[in-house]
């Protein structure tokens, strides 16, 4: 029967320990000086190796350290044989509960060594160091596992003790996380909000300083106003006091005045006779025709002047004014006239220095003569250089003649030519007011009546007014003053040949427009844009016009997706007029929405720099929004995101590689730099070639750009691999995915 561990009763188990391990546990005996560390015990007995050494084993009890004589075991000596590994020792009543013998053996003494204290006493005696046999194997392989078995058990619940801790831990870190998820959005949202407000206060804070810096202005300006108005004043009291001491003066000559008419009608003194009387009433006339010139009252100094002359023909400083009001009104022949008069008198006491003042006004009388034939034939060429030399000219003799209706009108054809049509209707209203106070000679007006001799001043300045409104594209105000100026002129002086606008022409341009805007309010763009392109086709002289109707045609092919061909009618838009803002804004928004942000950003940049020139309190919104728009296009440029190419060649971008070709040849055939602006061609030879050339240099390069463009997106979408990156590049640009070749 195999040994039961003695530390672990309740084990069924045999001890398989080694025979090292059971030594260890053995009591110290001091009587042994060597210990056996094994024991071979021979089957029946014989000799045990142990220590090195040969020890003998009992035939009888089969215990080695003496033999059969030696037994301490009576009776007979049959043989035994006891199981190798079944060996239990016989001296320890504790460690062995029974030894099993073969067939044969006396039961007795399994008895005696079992009661019998005397015989262990005396077996003890002589029983040398021993130590059991080592256990099966198998055993203790399985009783090892055991062991491993309930060690990686108690492992396995101290790691589901730390599992079961660390699951609780894990809960509530993510209580936490979440906790923290929901701080963090709050915090995001509350970032977002502080973005908000914070680019709100900078809009706000642009457009305080925008309104500050205008109300600045207005304050600078008001107060040199004030300045003004103050030094006019303090200048008017200075005059009310001059003018106090000349009253004074004039009503002494108005006295001798009237005792000299008293004495040529009361007592019919002859009016050739040099009398005092007659004396101070010429030098009356005199002073008071130079008084009136010097306030601008020409014609009424022309009146004085003649009753002057009449009073007594000789005196010659009267002929010398009537000759400077006549060169001041532009009156040539007549001033020449009494110039002429007051150097051929032949009087030997002709004052020097009304001689030299004579002279002058002769040299500057027919200096006007000149400029006038000058620029009768510089006018006629109607080219930018002639019409600069002749504004040039004109300024000269507005030196001279500042009010002469003929260098006026002279004038106003030269800016009209040079397109500063603004400058033409301030000019003709501010001179009307002053022609018409002087409108009239003295021989003219008695057989004119007021009216007919105001008709010719008007009629060259409604002209004049209703051709630059009509270049300005204010047809309204244009059509307003040709209906009265058609009222007013007779029909053989209406106004003949290229320059020539009539209210039936305005009209119809006016229904073309009306009706593409009609069409566009109730989204039937297509009909929009054949009504544009109608009202485009009528009238070319009217270059900002034909601006409007090209961008409005752009907003109606946007609408209809057909970008390409919006950006090149606001190219001609442009072209035709630089400061036009609206188109402006339109061609870089739809930059933007090519992706071509350069561009757009060039643009947004112009449209800052006329808004900022306007320096308005109504363009204050579209300056914040132009200056955002163009730190948005900024933003882009930095990413480098490419170009629309399907929506530059009107693609939707599931088209075949046949469409795509077909696309390609239409809009390059469409847009080739040699065809554009091509219609705007035959009014070349109406107006000035060299603004011309300016517009039509203008169109050819910003064609060719837009050719260009055209060609690069066929370049990309004609080639299957070249088509590939770029959608997957574009698809990267759209979500902000990456992907790698």
């Amino acid at each position: 029967m195999a040994r039961v561990h003695p530390r672990n009763l309740s084990s069924e188990l045999p001890d398989h320990r080694s025979s090292s391990d059971h030594l260890n546990e053995q009591p110290h005996n001091h009587d042994f000086v060597k210990k056996t560390s094994y024991v071979d015990v021979s089957r029946g007995g014989g000799t045990a190796r142990a220590g090195g050494g040969h020890v003998r084993c009992c035939y009888r009890c089969g215990d080695p350290g003496h033999i059969i004589r030696q037994c301490p075991f009576p009776g007979s000596t049959p043989r035994f044989t006891a199981r190798r590994g079944n060996q239990a020792s016989s001296n320890d009543s504790v460690k062995c509960d029974a030894i099993e013998f073969t067939s044969g053996i006396n039961r007795d003494i399994t008895k005696l060594m079992s009661t019998s204290s005397e015989t262990s006493t005396s077996f003890e005696a002589v029983k040398p160091a021993f130590n059991p046999l080592p256990p099966n194997p198998l055993v203790a392989k399985i009783q090892q596992k055991e062991e491993e078995l309930r060690l990686r058990g108690e492992e396995i619940d101290i790691l589901n003790t730390r599992l079961s801790k660390a699951t609780t831990e894990l809960n509530s870190c993510q209580i936490k996380n979440e906790e923290m998820i929901l701080d963090m959005k709050k915090l995001q949202e509350e970032l977002e909000k502080s973005r908000k407000e914070l680019s709100y206060l900078r809009d706000k804070d642009e457009e305080m300083n925008m309104k500050w810096w205008l109300l600045n202005n207005e304050f600078v300006e008001t107060k040199d106003e004030l300045n003004e108005k103050i030094k006019e004043l303090e200048e008017a009291n200075e005059t009310a006091d001059s003018e106090v001491m000349r009253m004074k003066l004039e009503i002494d000559q108005w006295r001798k005045a009237a005792k000299a008419i008293a004495s040529v009608l009361v007592e019919g003194a002859d009016i050739c006779s040099k009398t005092p009387e007659l004396e101070s009433l010429v030098l009356y006339y005199s002073n008071h025709a130079a008084k009136r010139m010097s306030l601008g009252k020409m014609r009424k100094a022309l009146d004085d002047c003649k009753k002057a002359t009449l009073l007594d023909p000789t005196f010659l400083k009267v002929r010398l004014t009537a000759g400077n009001c006549h060169l001041v009104l532009g009156d040539i022949d007549e001033a020449l006239r009494n110039y002429k008069k007051c150097l051929d008198s032949g009087m030997i006491c002709l004052d020097r220095r009304l001689t030299i003042e004579a002279s002058a006004g002769l040299q500057n009388a027919e200096k006007v003569a000149s400029y006038i034939n000058k620029l009768t034939e510089l006018l006629q060429h109607r080219t930018f250089e002639s019409a600069t030399t002749a504004l040039e000219v004109i300024m000269e003799a507005l030196a001279i003649s500042p009010y002469s209706e003929k260098l006026l009108e002279m004038k106003g054809e030269a800016l009209l030519v040079l397109e500063k049509y603004e400058e033409v209707i301030q000019m003709c209203e501010e001179t009307l007011t002053f022609a018409e106070k002087n409108c009239a000679t003295i021989d003219n007006s008695k057989h004119m009546s007021d009216e007919d001799q105001i008709r010719p001043l008007k009629l060259w300045r409604w002209c004049l007014m209703s051709r630059s409104y009509f270049h300005m594209a204010k047809f309204d105000l244009a059509l307003a003053i040709l209906e009265k100026y058609e009222q007013l002129a007779p029909p053989d002086s209406k106004t003949q040949g290229q320059s020539s606008i009539s209210s039936a022409t305005i009209c119809k341009l006016l229904r073309c427009k009306n009706a593409g805007n009609e069409a566009f309010k109730n989204k039937k763009y297509r009909e929009a844009v054949g009504h544009y392109s109608n009202a485009i086709m009528q009238k070319i002289e009217s270059k900002s016009f034909t601006a409007i109707c090209l961008c409005n045609r752009a907003a109606a092919l946007q609408a209809l997706g057909e970008v390409t061909d919006a950006i090149a009618d606001c190219n001609l838009a442009i072209a035709l007029d630089g400061d036009y803002m609206k188109a402006i804004s339109r061609r870089a928004k739809l930059h933007e929405k090519i992706r071509d942000y350069e561009c757009a950003a060039v643009d947004f940049q112009r449209l800052i720099t006329l808004l900022e020139k306007k320096n308005e309190k109504k363009y204050v919104e579209d300056l914040t929004l132009a200056r955002r728009n163009l730190s948005s296009m900024n933003k882009h440029m930095k990413k480098g995101i490419t170009l629309n190419l399907y929506l530059i060649l009107g693609l939707k971008g599931s088209e075949s590689s046949s469409e795509i070709k077909k696309a390609y040849h239409k809009a390059a055939l469409r847009h080739h730099p040699d065809k554009a602006g091509k219609f705007l061609a035959r009014s070349e030879s109406g107006l000035d070639s060299h603004v011309w050339k300016e517009i039509f240099t203008t169109i050819h390069k910003d064609a060719d750009k837009l050719f260009k463009i055209i060609g690069e997106a066929y370049a990309v979408l004609s080639d299957t691999n070249k088509r590939f990156n770029y959608n997957l590049q574009d698809m990267h640009d759209d979500f902000g995915c990456s992907f790698n070749d």
